[in-house]
């Protein structure tokens, strides 16, 4: 029907479907301002018709699916949800009998089960797990290649684990330690990592935290002499600009790579973080981001298609591979540093992290060999908890 032609039909319906999480409890809001902003700023926002639902923590596929199913038949032409690629395999045959068009709004913390692109599915993703890769290659970099592993029992629910430990062996190295946190924040106890590091001297940290329970863990680490002396490596979530910028510096500086930052220098990002701060202070985020760019690629569509798609966004060029469906976009690395205003943590020296081409083939080579090893996993789309 061509239903997104938009030289033929100015009109769209869009439907956003949202998470809650105690963590990020601004998350579905930063979601549908950077949207609706981006819109105005292309000059199409009153060209759509915009409704949202609310969908949990995004970890009941059956309700979302009758959520999507529902939205359709009221005449949605494109629904955009933050929602994991599992869950986008499942809802994904109504997309395809209805003939509209799915954006997957994408962490990138969880792995696809499936080695075949979606039909009328596209993947905006910050690529957690790329991230993942690229600082463990600038460890490699600085000359380390012997790492103890630090986590959430949480993030262990997801795959960074995994990502960190094939990244490290691809490389020749050994993570000789995983360390992962209680259930409880409580409870946390980085006793036996200070003790793992204590007898291995030359050993540095991975570290893969969201939220509360990074600012936990660096609390924690500040009182323990190895831990908080030793070569300390993040990424994605870990150094999340929202969170980092509450937690208190922990008395060390350590490394990170990250889909974005709010100092990234381009006039997209400029543009970017003006508009949102000017909703509210600390709306520029990595999840107003994601509506900004679901708004461009909307922008962008050729009929139906994203198929090579490109788009100038706040955190560079955004590709959408049209072999995945999933967008490639640059990743920064950046350092965790004091703000002497505050106290806490703030990222500082950020620079691309240039020639990923083979993390992400090394990358797409460790997703395949897990696809059908059964695993336990979190549900929910990652950072949406409930408590």
């Amino acid at each position: 029907m061509g239903i997104f032609l938009k030289q033929h039909l100015n009109f769209m319906k869009i439907a956003l479907l949202l998470p809650r999480s105690v963590i990020y409890p601004s998350l579905s809001f930063d979601i549908m301002d950077g949207f609706k902003s981006a819109l105005k700023k292309l000059g199409t926002s009153e060209n759509h018709e915009i409704v949202t639902a609310g969908i949990g923590v995004g970890g009941n596929d059956k309700e979302i699916h009758d959520c999507c199913e529902q939205l359709l038949l009221n005449g949605t032409d494109i629904i955009i949800a933050y929602v994991n690629p599992l869950t986008a395999e499942f809802i994904q045959p109504i997309f395809e009998s209805a003939g509209k068009l799915l954006l997957v709004l994408d962490s990138g913390y969880h792995f696809q089960t499936f080695d075949k692109i979606l039909s009328n599915v596209y993947f905006i993703s910050l690529e957690g797990a790329l991230c993942s890769r690229a600082i463990v290659r600038k460890a490699f970099d600085e000359g380390q290649n012997n790492f103890a592993f630090t986590c959430s029992f949480y993030d262990a629910g997801y795959r960074a684990p995994y990502t960190f430990s094939t990244a490290v062996e691809d490389k020749g190295g050994t993570v000789n330690y995983t360390h992962v946190t209680p259930l409880q924040r409580a409870d946390i106890n980085l006793q036996p990592l200070e003790q793992f590091l204590e007898e291995n001297q030359d050993a540095s940290l991975f570290t893969s935290f969201c939220g509360d329970m990074a600012e936990d863990f660096f609390r924690e680490s500040a009182k323990l002499k190895n831990v908080a002396s030793r070569k300390t490596y993040g990424s994605g979530f870990t150094a999340e600009e929202l969170w980092i910028s509450k937690i208190p510096y922990p008395g060390y500086n350590w490394s990170c790579a990250v889909p974005w930052s709010a100092s990234t220098s381009n006039k997209e990002n400029e543009d970017f973080v003006a508009v949102m701060t000017n909703i509210k202070e600390q709306k520029a985020n990595v999840f107003s981001l994601l509506g900004w760019e679901a708004a461009l690629f909307i922008d962008a569509l050729n009929g139906s298609s994203l198929d090579g798609a490109v788009i100038d966004s706040p955190r560079g060029k955004v590709y959408m591979n049209p072999n995945t469906r999933s967008s490639e976009a640059p990743v920064y690395y950046a350092t965790v540093t004091k703000n002497e205003e505050t106290g806490n943590c703030r990222l500082e020296n950020i620079t691309e992290a240039h020639d990923l081409a083979e993390e992400r083939e090394r990358l797409h080579h460790h997703i395949l060999a897990i696809k059908e090893t059964t695993s336990a996993s979190w549900f929910n789309s990652y950072a949406c908890l409930e408590s």
